[in-house]
């Protein structure tokens, strides 16, 4: 198969679309409201390289969505493999690792988007697509797009990384039901997060490890990634919190790397899991994507709304 670039820089380029490229209109298409789903549903996911992708359909069309936490619209869909009107370009932009991206909205709304069998939303408007070719490349010839924070921020969502289930709880309900979802006997750690990026989108945290302090954002477009000062990494060695090693290969290519492993994260008092196999690389700032190498550890319970997110024992 041939690729436009490695599987690892689209691994990356997943989640670090720059959205100021595209003005603020796109951000306003994030918060098209989604509530026609039902109350409660499950979605089963597979996993591909860390991500999770959904079988869905679209005007009658399968293939897989990527639910991608980091993803401001709601549907960000594949104009390459559907056939999609481009009356309308919102702006173009670059990911990370050097893809032009250039942003289109179809008048007409999308007759109908079904996700695993579970549920259906019919007459879905103002719905952005984009060439994502580099994706089918590397994941799937029927890439639908991706699901994203316009979506799930109506939700409490649970996911569930062993048994690969993504559990949807619309807010407008019962909260006795809602709150009955996060189990006392359970919880490892619960995070008051900081929504940061377009709309809210990344809940940012910080986290300590030893005497210091890391930020952390969770992302599960974002399998696992980590920037460290000169300074911050030399003592995080010094300490053996920190393990680097060169990989020669990544997720089946031959792609040399440097890849870390770290250990001793904490929230408050309470110990973390380590977070391995993470993308590294020298900054002027400490920070650190969560996002599967973290969250598999876990079940993961996202609520944007209190701007919470909950992690229980498996």
């Amino acid at each position: 198969m041939m690729f436009l670039t490695s599987l690892r820089a689209i691994v990356v380029a997943v989640v670090l679309i720059t959205p100021s490229v595209f003005g603020a209109e796109p951000a306003l298409l994030a918060r098209t409201p989604y509530l026609s789903a039902p109350a409660n549903f499950t979605l089963p996911f597979y996993l591909f390289n860390g991500h999770i992708l959904i079988d869905g359909v679209v005007n009658g069309r399968e293939g897989k969505l990527m639910f991608d936490t980091g993803t401001e619209f709601p549907f960000f869909l594949n104009n390459h493999y559907l056939p999609l009107g481009k009356d309308k370009k919102i702006g173009e932009g670059q990911t990370a690792s050097g893809q032009k991206m250039v942003l289109y909205q179809q008048h007409q709304p999308i007759n109908k988007i079904d996700l695993a069998g579970q549920m259906q939303l019919k007459n879905v408007p103002a719905v952005l697509h984009t060439d994502w070719r580099f994706i089918e490349q590397a994941y799937t010839p029927y890439f639908l797009g991706s699901i994203g924070h316009g979506f799930n921020r109506n939700y409490l969502f649970v996911i569930d990384y062993e048994a690969q289930t993504l559990a949807f709880h619309a807010f407008n309900q019962d909260k006795a039901l809602l709150a009955s979802v996060v189990d006392p006997a359970r919880v490892v750690a619960t995070f008051e997060f900081t929504p940061t990026g377009v709309d809210g989108k990344m809940p940012e945290v910080v986290l300590h490890i030893g005497d210091h302090n890391i930020k952390a954002s969770f992302d599960t477009g974002n399998i696992g990634s980590l920037q460290l000062t000169e300074a911050m990494k030399n003592a995080l060695l010094t300490s053996g919190e920190l393990k680097l090693q060169l990989r020669e290969f990544t997720y089946g290519l031959r792609e040399p790397h440097m890849s870390a492993n770290l250990q001793g994260l904490y929230e408050g008092s309470t110990a973390l899991a380590g977070a391995c196999n993470l993308t590294f690389k020298i900054g002027k700032t400490n920070q650190i994507g969560l996002g599967y190498h973290f969250l598999k550890n876990y079940i993961s319970v996202w609520d944007y709304q209190n701007s919470r997110l909950t992690l229980l024992k498996p």
